[in-house]
């Protein structure tokens, strides 16, 4: 059975959502959707809560504004899981995690596959670093807006809710905590699934990203995918030239926003990418100062 746990921004679930739910998975199935309309609690502690409610030997942490255009997706994951080593799928993700601040995305290494309605014309967005030949590309972590997890998992790992706060990088912390245990994490292309709205990177983004790097700092970088050296230094500089926009972008002087980069691009330079820094700092900082918002 897959138990399907959601984090509700209202008391009831959407209707539209429950029934596209019914008509669409195709296997046993619960839905343990956690009231957080007063929002007093944060995803990671909705969610543990939900892990606790569960009965099924597959738990499905998906958004409340998800729409599933896949038939009998319930009997494609339960397929995926019959692999002993799979410890997760989703349907967006990335292969390399940045020893820079940043987003997972933000080197531009993304697997995903899903339907984005948010503009006029729908749009059916498929991206795999390693190609489209396949149907499934294995990564390191996850976007959280869709993610299947082994429930045997949650004996040793949870969402740290001593650690983070509000709405971010729960799907990316758990997804490490999972690849620390040495089970597979797959982004899958057979199941196709809307997402009504976008998330924002606010402030307390920006406080969870710190605390995320914070926590992981010491298995920083980590890929499941061979990336050549250049590659690397292109995605970690990309991810820091991103960071300094959405630090921009939400009122971050440009003083204190370069002195962030500056201190990363210096503790990068200690660390795995010593030789080749000076190029793409200069490279990369250019960048950012062409393409800052004044």
């Amino acid at each position: 059975m897959i138990s399907i746990i959601i984090c509700s921004r209202n008391e009831r679930l959407d209707p539209k959502l429950v029934s596209n739910i019914n008509s669409t998975i195709g296997v046993p199935f619960e839905i343990i959707a956690v009231d957080n309309s007063a929002n007093n609690l944060t995803i990671f502690e909705a969610y543990n809560i939900g892990v606790s409610k569960s009965s099924g030997s597959i738990l499905c942490f998906m958004h409340d504004d998800v729409l599933y255009h896949t038939q009998n997706w319930g009997d494609k994951v339960h397929t995926y899981f019959e692999n002993e080593r799979t410890g997760a799928i989703g349907i967006a993700g990335s292969p390399y995690v940045p020893q820079m601040l940043g987003s997972w995305w933000g080197g531009n290494l993304v697997n995903q596959q899903l339907l984005d309605t948010k503009s006029k014309t729908p749009t059916l967005q498929t991206k795999s670093v390693s190609g489209n030949n396949q149907d499934k590309s294995e990564v390191i972590v996850l976007d959280g807006v869709w993610i299947c997890i082994k429930k045997s998992l949650f004996e040793t790992i949870c969402f740290d809710s001593s650690t983070f706060n509000d709405y971010h990088f729960y799907d990316i912390d758990i997804c490490l905590q999972i690849h620390q245990m040495d089970f597979k994490i797959f982004v899958v292309y057979d199941i196709l699934i809307e997402h009504l709205s976008s998330g924002k990177l606010n402030s307390q983004w920006i406080i969870n990203v710190n605390k995320f790097n914070e926590k992981w700092k010491r298995k920083l970088p980590l890929a499941s995918v061979s990336l050549s050296y250049n590659n690397r230094c292109q995605a970690e500089f990309k991810t820091l030239n991103e960071y300094v926009m959405i630090l921009l972008a939400n009122k971050f002087s440009r003083k204190k926003a370069y002195r962030l980069a500056i201190a990363q691009t210096l503790r990068f330079y200690k660390g795995f990418f010593f030789y080749k820094t000076p190029y793409y700092l200069f490279k990369y900082l250019r960048g950012m100062l062409s393409n800052s918002p004044s």
